[in-house]
């Protein structure tokens, strides 16, 4: 063997199993060694790895020891190590190195970043309209840099956007996951999707992806336009019970409105341009990322600095059938249906003020509740009438 490795299958009574934990403290080639257990999905096992020449801290995502020998799952696998080489981008995860150890499991390193998933950020409503613009421009600008490199992201949801806090207090934007990333570029070596399957997150699904039609950068200008909606609007544009409706929604339902869900102060420029990005015909779209960047920066350079730094972008609130909010008081809630309604007559003020807005919504129990008084005014009247 002169002190070579050579690549064999393992034997049938050591096959791998996928168990994280049994890897924890495992050190693939002498270089990284696994330390804590992220997560496992459906290809592949997260760890927090150690870089030990550096003495730093790494993700390292190993394709999962079941699949070590599939050969499509080992062609993704590559694929993602392919597509994160071709990419150098402050706003990029970076690659740090990839391989496959002598116990044959295949791995890839890439760089640690510390920080919270976009949409955690958003639920804590931290974030001025300044921080979202600024986000939003970040996050344009590296799939402007994707697409430059011909690589279509295909799943750019809020789970794989990191923000960071930083020193000078702005926000660290790191777009994650290329896992199911596809050059542009591809031939037949790199469709390893499987027919009719549509890849990443039914949420952003672009329309024209539902019809089969290949990756383009304008798959991922509209998926960037659902988080831009989502983010200003405080919920995404389609919602529903089962993935297959979630997609037919995106192909056929009109958008619904969005000037009167978003947050004060939000230019229409940026509504706009939102809007733009979710048309169904992606040649109704921006022509790339480029353009969403140089837009975003022209709505920064507008933007009343002064109050976007102090004020929380916090979406307006949704009115219900009955144009109130799920989040009023009970007592606002009178009052917005007291302002709504028409002028009240003798009678009805006289019930409001004996029994409140609950039996004007209740008939029946306000003819109750006039019986019960009737009632006690004669016995009343007989009674003073008899003194």
């Amino acid at each position: 063997m002169n002190g070579e490795y050579t690549e064999t299958s393992p034997s049938p009574d050591t096959q791998p199993i996928d168990a994280p934990q049994s890897l924890i403290g495992r050190t693939l080639e002498r270089r990284f060694r696994l330390e804590e257990t992220l997560t496992m999905g459906g290809m592949g096992i997260l760890f927090v790895a150690r870089q030990l020449s550096a003495d730093r801290p790494v993700v390292v995502k190993m394709l999962r020891p079941t699949l070590s020998e599939d050969p499509e799952a080992r062609r993704r696998f590559e694929r993602e190590i392919e597509v994160l080489s071709r990419l150098s981008h402050p706003n990029i995860v970076s690659l740090i190195d990839s391989g496959r150890d002598a116990g044959g499991l295949r791995y890839l390193a890439l760089e640690y970043i510390e920080g919270d998933p976009f949409d955690a950020m958003l639920q804590r409503s931290t974030l001025s309209l300044l921080d979202l613009l600024e986000v939003f421009i970040d996050t344009s600008s590296a799939l402007a840099e994707a697409h430059d490199r011909q690589i279509v992201h295909r799943d750019l949801w809020f789970d794989n956007i990191v923000l960071t806090p930083q020193a000078d207090g702005r926000l660290g934007v790191t777009v994650l996951d290329f896992g199911v990333a596809k050059p542009i570029d591809a031939r037949d070596r790199w469709d390893v999707t499987k027919s009719g399957e549509v890849p990443g997150t039914p949420a952003i699904v672009a329309p024209e992806l539902v019809d089969g039609e290949p990756p383009s950068p304008a798959n991922d200008l509209y998926s960037f336009g659902v988080l831009s909606y989502t983010a200003l609007a405080g919920e995404p544009p389609f919602e529903a019970e089962h993935e297959l409706e979630l997609m037919r929604a995106h192909k056929c339902k009109e958008l619904p409105d969005l000037e009167s869900r978003v947050a004060e102060g939000v230019p229409d420029r940026w509504v706009d341009l939102t809007r733009r990005l979710l048309a169904k015909d992606p040649d109704d779209r921006l022509p790339g990322a480029a353009d969403v960047r140089e837009q975003l920066e022209t709505i920064r350079a507008e933007l009343d600095r002064s109050a976007a730094l102090t004020t929380a972008c916090v979406p307006g609130r949704h009115l219900d059938e009955e144009g109130m909010t799920p989040s009023d008081s009970p007592e606002d809630r009178a009052l917005t249906s007291r302002e709504r309604s028409e002028p009240r007559g003798p009678v009805e003020w006289t019930i409001w003020l004996l029994f409140g807005e609950e039996p004007v919504r209740a008939p029946m129990s306000v003819v109750i509740y006039l019986a019960l008084i009737l009632v006690i005014q004669i016995l009343v009247i007989v009674y003073l009438l008899f003194l």
